[in-house]
């Protein structure tokens, strides 16, 4: 697995120690994945000329 390094605004630590039980890893990870998907499906779109 890839590692990568995110700088985050601080406002994020304050949100993030609010809800320390949330795996904020897996919270940006699955926002990576769903993103990447959807540029995925733009793309198929764009060369099928359907957009």
């Amino acid at each position: 697995m890839a590692t990568i390094t995110v700088s985050m605004p601080d406002r994020f630590n304050k949100v993030k120690k609010e809800f320390p039980k949330i795996n904020w890893n897996e919270v940006m990870k699955a926002g990576i994945l769903k993103r990447l998907d959807e540029l995925k499906k733009f793309e198929k779109l764009k060369t099928k000329g359907a957009l």
